[in-house]
């Protein structure tokens, strides 16, 4: 009897503690949430304000972004731990819907989004919400790298042994040995490298960059070809900022049938 009132005591305990972590993640999701949307609009704003005031008003961006990332990477589960609910993500409404939300949060701010809309016949088989994660911060980190009117671009590709999703920008061109180190979170982008590759591992892929000095940045997100459904007709590689579809500040309107939560 006293063995089975201490069992019982410690897993109610154990419930307790489980509750109030589920409590904490969520609250730091939503301040996460809290500190993006504002740290973007703020990035917007800052090329408008002149220098020196514009440099530092970008400084506060990235600080805040830096933030929000660290915040949000408390809110995910352990690697070990993570469980992904598989279902069928339509791709071209994910894509149109993260680009609607980063491009709401410039406020002022512009970007030339080109989306290739052959993304709209593809399906990948994975997590809603961590896909959702992986391009949120991807496009954050591009938007950083740019300034007012240059290009973002987004395409498909095959690969030789499965198909990627290609994000590329026409900014600063970052070193890739400092984008793309060793899992290496990295400062004052926004996006935290750790966290995306390991989404996208779960998903069975990867994570690559190229990036050239004054030219910009890509970002290649690899799937294998279990997760990918799309028409016999498949994706080429879109020319660089020559695809079709601009989309040239907000979007009107949200993608019907996509929720994130």
């Amino acid at each position: 009897m006293w063995l089975t009132r201490r069992v019982s005591t410690a897993r109610r305990a154990l419930e307790i503690c489980q509750a109030e972590q589920r409590d904490l993640r969520r609250l730091l999701r939503l301040t996460a949430g809290d500190l993006r949307a504002p740290a973007i609009g703020l990035l917007g704003r800052a090329a408008h304000v002149a220098p020196p005031l514009g440099a530092s008003l970008l400084g506060v961006c990235r600080d805040l972004l830096d933030i929000a990332e660290a915040l949000q990477d408390q809110t995910e589960e352990p690697a070990m731990q993570r469980t992904l609910r598989v279902e069928d993500v339509p791709l071209g409404r994910l894509v149109e819907f993260v680009v609607a939300q980063v491009a709401g949060q410039l406020g002022p701010g512009r970007r030339a989004w080109r989306v290739d809309p052959a993304l709209g016949e593809v399906v990948l088989r994975g997590d809603r919400r961590a896909l959702h994660q992986v391009l949120l911060r991807l496009l954050g980190s591009a938007v950083l790298a740019t300034g007012e009117g240059d290009g973002i671009a987004i395409s498909g590709m095959r690969r030789e042994a499965g198909w990627a999703l290609v994000i590329e920008d026409e900014g600063t061109g970052l070193a890739v040995p400092h984008i793309d180190g060793m899992g290496l979170e990295t400062r004052g982008l926004g996006v935290g490298l750790a966290l995306v590759r390991s989404l996208l591992r779960a998903h069975g892929g990867s994570l690559t960059f190229e990036s050239t000095a004054l030219v910009g940045t890509r970002a290649v997100l690899e799937f294998p070809d279990g997760c990918v459904e799309m028409p016999a007709t498949q994706l080429g590689s879109a020319p660089r900022f020559g695809v079709a579809g601009v989309l040239t500040g907000v979007p009107a309107g949200m993608p019907a049938g996509i929720k994130v939560d």
